[in-house]
């Protein structure tokens, strides 16, 4: 069985029946590393994948990979998304009558999402120009006293499913009172809006309440376009809960530190520290391990290619991966099924 994304209601069941029942069960997701990647894993992604918690002894023996050499670049697709999106949704809609008990996994109607991508598409045209004078000034006067927080997409499964908070709110609350408390006065603290959310969420005044509140005025600043890989040599380090784009402050060589579950989270890779002692002592990066690990996603879980575009080369790429799977399959450590990971109830029925 294969799906995308393996904490969505229908596919956290498939999972859980799949696994009890010895049935092979591949997970497609977002790559980990990005761009001219998607994630293809059996048994699951993230916290989920069969190597999760068993990296750190795996990585010293990977042996070199030409992957990179051989890998081709996928074009720009974003205009295919906007497509595909109003096909899937306009198709979700007309049929709702044959499927009339069907949950979608984002409990909002169609018109909405609709409105949001419109509202999306005005943030970012009327935040540009403001945001790149803004992060032009953050480089001038705080270069080397930035902790920057690159937010997720508001209903993230890897939030609900695979850390402490229960949104995105919760996680910048969490956040802005450790550095409040442990901060030193003239660090600052940058949250970068999620551009896959911008017409869904905006946490400004959520910001500025905090703000207020702790006393962090003139310390805090909270954007839509600002550039990360321009800001990275800048930083004092990355808090993320366990978003993807911690493997790519890594690659930076920028301290990182998450608060959820994550592939990634490895000790000389990720601060070990907590919270509240990163903002003093950020533990630095091992670049040589993080290699090592890189080196390992490309050869047991990243496949050349894209969800839009690029199909032919794609689906050959897949084929390879699992002829390479199936030939690995008594060396490879199995999806192992736990507590946490079984649903609690079957789906709610819609009226």
């Amino acid at each position: 069985m294969f799906c995308y994304n393996d904490c969505r209601a229908y596919h956290l069941k498939a999972r859980h029946y799949c696994l009890e029942h010895k049935i092979d069960f591949y997970v497609f997701e977002e790559g980990y590393l990005r761009p001219d990647y998607i994630t293809l894993e059996k048994g699951g992604v993230n916290a989920h994948s069969p190597w999760y918690g068993r990296l750190a002894s795996l990585l010293a023996s990977q042996a070199p990979t030409d992957d990179e050499q051989l890998h081709f670049a996928v074009a720009p697709t974003f205009n295919k998304r906007i497509y595909y999106a109003i096909r899937y949704y306009l198709g979700m809609q007309l049929n709702a009558g044959r499927f009339s008990h069907y949950v979608h996994h984002r409990h909002r109607p169609c018109w909405t999402e609709g409105t949001s991508w419109l509202k999306g598409w005005y943030t970012k045209l009327s935040h540009k120009a403001h945001d790149r004078e803004q992060q032009q000034r953050l480089i001038d006067h705080h270069s080397g006293n930035i902790f920057l927080i690159p937010l997720q997409v508001a209903d993230d499964f890897q939030i609900r499913a695979h850390s402490p908070f229960k949104d995105v709110a919760q996680a910048i609350s969490h956040i802005m009172d450790s550095f409040a408390t442990n901060a030193a006065a003239d660090d600052v603290l940058v949250l970068k809006h999620h551009p896959m959310d911008r017409g869904y969420s905006n946490y400004r005044r959520q910001i500025k309440r905090h703000c207020t509140r702790l006393g962090l005025n003139n310390r805090v600043f909270y954007g839509f376009e600002f550039s990360l890989p321009e800001l990275y040599r800048h930083c004092k380090g990355v808090v993320t809960i366990n978003s993807t784009v911690g493997i790519s402050a890594l690659l930076h060589k920028v301290p990182t530190l998450t608060l959820g579950k994550a592939l990634y989270d490895l000790p000389g890779l990720t601060s070990q520290c907590g919270l509240d002692t990163f903002w003093q002592r950020p533990e630095p990066v091992n670049h040589p391990l993080f290699t090592q690990l890189r080196l390992f996603l490309l050869s047991h879980t990243q496949v050349n290619g894209s969800f839009y575009g690029e199909y032919k080369k794609t689906c050959e790429q897949v084929w390879q991966r699992l002829g390479e799977s199936s030939q690995l399959d008594n060396t490879h450590p199995k999806p192992v099924l736990i507590e946490a990971d079984i649903p609690e109830a079957p789906l709610q029925q819609a009226s």
